[in-house]
């Protein structure tokens, strides 16, 4: 990757064409190796076309060629406007003998036109050096979502939540926000196993995972910790009461849910119990969060079908784990 950098910037700097605008555009080619995450890469890409180039409509897609699939990584406008080829320029980039990245820009006019495709040779050299960087960022982006998502649900897993509340519960602390973690487990999950088998578990699960990420803000995480146990954090949640509002919302949306078990359309209803816990601004650890909200959902189940217990310390002692 890195021989594709430098063979890029030798042709930027080949190219003929060059005044004293080359230090503008290294300048801003510095700025993009700043950043860590691709999509902002394409947000200052598709901003600086527009101000170099009046450039207002980017289109980049990635191609891949022995398998014959391309998908579109960023477009900042709708599908009509790429349509009229008269007024597009397209630059394409070979990155090795399967990966090609194209880079589709909107004219205007046909003055607009004239004026980018006399910047052809720029334009190419510079598309040709910030690719290799757009394809190693992305490729480190799929390394990182690999390591910390749940290969079944494809929400957080473990690893993410310690090292996500390690940096969240400082910063809450400070800022005096409240966080309220609920602890999601289906009820009895060992009988959908029992009774059919691991498929259909695997459905109710990626059914169960789905529900919670709907219906909670974006702000909010979804982690699958283990078996059918899921934790959701409610970041700067108002009071504990509506955490309580939501254990329940989310209760009653799994309850409705139907997963389907044969080709015939047998289906399956399953319910879920939550176990409530609360950042008190005195915690630091994470286990300990997790072992009150582990009890919780303990007790929860111990209640029966569709319930919920909030965790209190004072009643610690009286729980019976075993």
């Amino acid at each position: 990757m890195n021989n594709l950098i430098v063979s890029g910037i030798k042709k930027f700097l080949e190219a003929n064409c060059f005044n004293d605008d080359i230090y503008d555009y290294l300048d801003f080619y510095a700025k993009l190796r700043e950043l860590k995450e691709v999509k902002f890469i394409y947000d200052e890409l598709q901003k600086w076309l527009e101000n170099t180039f009046n450039i207002k409509s980017l289109k980049i897609m990635i191609y891949s060629l022995n398998d014959n699939e391309k998908e579109i990584v960023f477009q900042n406008a709708d599908d009509e406007v790429y349509q009229n080829e008269a007024m597009l320029k397209k630059y394409k980039v070979q990155m090795n003998a399967n990966l090609m990245i194209n880079f589709s820009l909107v004219c205007e006019d046909d003055n607009h036109f004239k004026q980018i495709t006399s910047k052809d040779e720029i334009l190419n050299a510079f598309f040709y050096m910030v690719s290799p960087f757009i394809s190693s960022v992305s490729y480190q982006e799929l390394v990182q979502k690999l390591t910390f998502r749940d290969p079944l649900t494809n929400v957080y897993n473990r690893k993410f939540l310690v090292e996500h509340l390690n940096k969240l519960l400082p910063l809450s602390k400070r800022e005096n926000k409240n966080i309220s973690f609920l602890m999601v487990g289906i009820d009895h999950f060992k009988a959908v196993i029992d009774e059919f088998d691991y498929d259909i578990g695997d459905k109710v699960l990626i059914s169960l995972s789905e529900i919670l990420q709907e219906n909670i803000r974006e702000s909010d995480i979804v982690v699958r910790l283990e078996a059918d146990e899921f934790l959701v954090a409610l970041v700067g949640i108002t009071s504990p009461n509506d955490a309580k509002l939501v254990a329940q919302k989310l209760i009653d949306v799994f309850a409705k849910n139907e997963v389907k078990v044969s080709p015939v359309g047998y289906t399956l209803k399953k319910t879920i119990c939550v176990g409530i816990t609360h950042y008190d601004n005195q915690t630091n650890s994470v286990d300990y969060i997790l072992r009150n909200a582990d009890i919780s959902l303990y007790e929860a189940r111990n209640l029966g079908r569709s319930k919920i217990k909030e965790f209190f310390p004072d009643e610690v002692e009286c729980v019976d784990l075993f």
